[in-house]
């Protein structure tokens, strides 16, 4: 195949020509209203992830990464705590239970890169699961494990904005859920944040206080600062009401990619399951090479993830393993052409020679 395409990895850049003037217009405002941190616009974006996935409390904080440790001193856990953390994911899941000074029990993946059945004897104090890839874990199996032994179940929905479970959203699948708003996930904004949703008062109140350094809601004697900036509110509140349309955008994507590789091996969702798509991950025990010649003729890929979180562990972690060897994500968001699709898989079969 002849020439090339510069065919970028993540479409942030496009998501903001699209948009351009309406975002400005929004960052503009805040601006020039001199209230630019804890304004209407962070109460306004709360208020509507509260009705759009039927949760009691919703807290704005300056990351998703923030939001999980929030999440876990909310549930009272502490230095003495253990927590389950599947063995595949991004080091921000484990960095927010080493910040807090937890133990970490890992539990290694599913053939989808999600955890399950939790084959432990030494119950935790909480599970921190992940909805790796977008695609939604077994949270029924997960549900129940904590029902049982009643311990919080936390939702690292970072990737996930956009799933379902059964029909339930992603959001509403742990007792706190946290989202990402990071430049690369399907709700970004042009920095950082994240949401935390429960139905949680203590936790609510907690997070609340936490945020900004133990002056809001109820009394701790230290806080952080973690606050998203109300220009960013704003436009994560415009580009809200467009989340589904740009969601049925990515699914059309995904729908290109099975349609031009068929018989190729991607992680999918589960049959009871619809993935946010936010990564697209092909299989290949030539993961390297074919990332090279892609990225040879202008097409940028990503490895997620190229290691596992445990290290100089004795345990096998077999299926998350597998998945860091092989795994290349390809390029997914709302705004690649079809042509730029067709490109990418053209250049995949000639990689192999078909």
């Amino acid at each position: 195949m002849n020439g090339t395409k510069n065919i970028k990895f993540n479409g942030v850049d496009r998501l903001y020509d699209a948009y351009s003037w309406r975002l400005t217009r929004r960052a503009k405002k805040v601006w020039r209203s001199g209230k630019v941190l804890l304004g209407e616009q962070i109460r306004e974006l709360e208020k509507k992830f509260c009705k759009k996935y039927s949760r009691k409390h919703a807290v704005a904080v300056g990351s998703a990464t923030d939001g999980l440790y929030f999440a876990m001193k909310g549930h009272g856990l502490a230095k003495n705590s253990s927590v389950v953390c599947p063995a595949l994911s991004y080091v921000a899941t484990y960095g927010a239970i080493k910040r807090l000074g937890a133990s970490v029990q890992f539990i290694d993946t599913e053939d989808d890169g999600n955890i399950g059945n939790i084959g432990i004897q030494a119950i935790p104090n909480a599970i921190l699961y992940v909805n790796l890839y977008g695609n939604p874990a077994r949270v029924d199996l997960l549900q129940k494990y904590c029902q049982e032994h009643k311990i919080p179940l936390i939702e690292d929905a970072a990737q996930s904005m956009g799933a379902y479970f059964n029909k339930i959203p992603s959001g509403r699948l742990g007792d706190t859920s946290v989202f990402s708003f990071d430049p690369q996930k399907n709700l970004p904004c042009f920095g950082s944040g994240g949401m935390v949703l429960t139905d949680d008062d203590n936790v609510y109140n907690t997070i609340i206080s936490l945020r900004r350094h133990g002056l809001q809601g109820k009394f701790v004697n230290y806080g952080y600062n973690s606050v998203i900036p109300e220009d960013h509110c704003a436009q994560l509140i415009f580009l809200l009401d467009k989340f589904e349309s740009l969601q049925k955008q990515r699914t059309k994507i995904r729908s290109y990619y099975k349609k031009f590789l068929p018989g190729y091996k991607f992680i999918e969702p589960m049959k009871n399951c619809v993935s946010s798509n936010h990564k697209l991950i092909i299989l290949t025990d030539k993961r390297d090479q074919l990332r090279k010649y892609l990225a040879d003729r202008g097409i940028e890929t990503k490895i997620h993830y190229n290691y596992i979180l445990p290290k100089n562990s004795l345990l096998p972690y077999t299926n998350a393993q597998y998945i860091c060897d092989n795994n290349l994500s390809l390029p997914i968001y709302p705004f690649l052409e079809k042509s730029e699709v067709k490109f990418v898989c053209d250049n995949i079969k000639e990689f192999y020679g078909v």
